[in-house]
């Protein structure tokens, strides 16, 4: 698999993916940000917002029943696939009718696209959700995210929010205060997001990893519909027919032909491997991990962590471990586990296998104390040829998370070649 970066990268010798996909980005940001389409109406004005952003999120926030103009909006996204916006109110929002009020999970019903039909196979890939929710809320500081293009292009309308309502209503993410194909509003997590330093430093094994082994168990375990297919190769598929239309834009010696055989070749060597699919984030880098500011500060020492059980519980006397949240979970779905493993430890730096075996312990830990608790205080040990099979399951997944990455960079110049 080795090639495969090569490929990804442009070159006729092993080079840096991630310097690699680090200049595209580069070049993106140097340029104006990609602003969305929106249709004309008459919202009410947003500070210190253009036009068609200010729209846009206006149109939203209306939807969601926030009427009022908000006292602050600042941009939390800084790239180019989605806008993401904090917007501050001075109260709550104005009432809303109770017919829109409430949860929105449809027990096992199907899923419909925005012009009523029934909904694809890459649907199914998600648990199903209905498109539009609107729950009831007095927040007063929500984050608002608009679908870009490049999001549109990707996700069919019913595949957009669904997995973030999903994952609000399994309390494993924000709560989704409403969701429409257009965007979504959530409750505003105070706090940070987690680096590559923090997941390969030298005592991350006993805190923050610690804690997010038993978040992550938990949502790898959410029930899928059965047969569900993976929804990577859906993704894939969408950005390669905008590559194959706007080809002209890649790299010198990157064509659409070979970028397309490299993942077909990929994807018939997972499928024949046939790894474990489980309800997975499909975007796992730090950045999409929080610690909220409430738990911050909870992080343990090294001495307090090691006396810390596997499912974020503390011995008594020693300080709890921090709280992890996942946020953005526009591609989540059906994904291989190991696809989700490795991209948590992916890097252009030191990678820390001493750290990755520790999670992975923690995490098949997890998995089998929830199947069954373990009686008292003791701990589930997980057999050593376990850990070593999931270690190689992880590390397999290591060229098919940067040719991805490549894949999403060339569709993004496909289709705004100008930017």
């Amino acid at each position: 698999w080795r090639p495969v970066i090569a490929l990804c990268v442009g070159s006729s010798r092993l080079a840096c993916p991630m310097s690699c996909c680090a200049s595209l980005l580069a070049g993106f940001h140097a340029h104006a940000p990609l602003r969305p389409h929106v249709a004309s109406r008459a919202p009410a004005p947003l500070l210190g917002l253009p036009g068609a952003p200010r729209n846009a999120l206006s149109s939203l926030l209306q939807d969601a029943g926030y009427s009022g103009v908000p006292t602050r909006v600042e941009e939390l996204s800084a790239g180019f696939c989605n806008w993401v916006y904090l917007c501050e109110y001075e109260g709550p929002p104005e009432s809303m009718p109770a017919s829109c009020q409430g949860a929105a999970s449809v027990d096992g019903a199907e899923v419909g696209d925005a012009d009523g039909t029934a909904a694809g196979t890459a649907e199914e890939a998600r648990p199903p959700m209905r498109r539009r929710r609107r729950v009831a809320s007095t927040a007063r500081t929500v984050v608002a995210k608009l679908f870009s293009p490049l999001a549109k292009l990707r996700l069919t309308p019913a595949m957009r929010g669904a997995a973030d309502a999903s994952a609000s209503d399994e309390g494993l993410g924000p709560r989704v205060l409403y969701s429409s194909s257009d965007g979504l509003v959530t409750d505003f997590i105070s706090g940070r997001t987690l680096t590559e330093s923090d997941i390969h430093a030298p005592a991350a094994h006993r805190g923050v990893l610690r804690a997010l082994a038993p978040r992550l168990a938990a949502l790898h375990s959410v029930r899928l519909p059965a047969g569900a297919p993976v929804v990577l190769w859906h993704f894939m598929d969408e950005m390669l027919a905008q590559i194959e239309v706007g080809g002209a834009a890649l790299p010198r010696g990157v064509s659409a032909a070979a970028v397309g055989s490299e993942v077909r070749r990929m994807r018939s060597r997972f499928e024949a491997l046939e790894l474990p699919v489980v309800n997975g984030h499909g975007d796992l880098k730090p950045s999409n991990l929080m610690i909220p500011a409430s738990t911050a500060a909870a992080a343990p020492s090294a001495s307090a962590s090691a006396a810390a059980g596997s499912t974020g519980s503390a011995s008594a006397g020693a300080a709890p471990l921090p709280t992890v949240t996942f946020i953005d979970f526009e591609l989540a779905g059906a994904h291989y586990r190991g696809y989700d493993l490795y991209k948590l430890f992916r890097t252009s730096g030191h990678l820390s296998h001493k750290n990755m075996r520790a999670f992975l312990r923690d995490y098949l830990r997890c998995l089998a104390e929830a199947d069954q608790p373990p009686a008292g205080q003791r701990r589930t040990r997980v057999a050593k040829s376990d850990l070593r099979e999931i270690h190689a399951e992880a590390l397999a997944f290591e060229p098919l998370t940067w040719l991805e990455a490549a894949v999403f960079f060339f569709f993004a110049m496909a289709t705004y070649p100008a930017k």
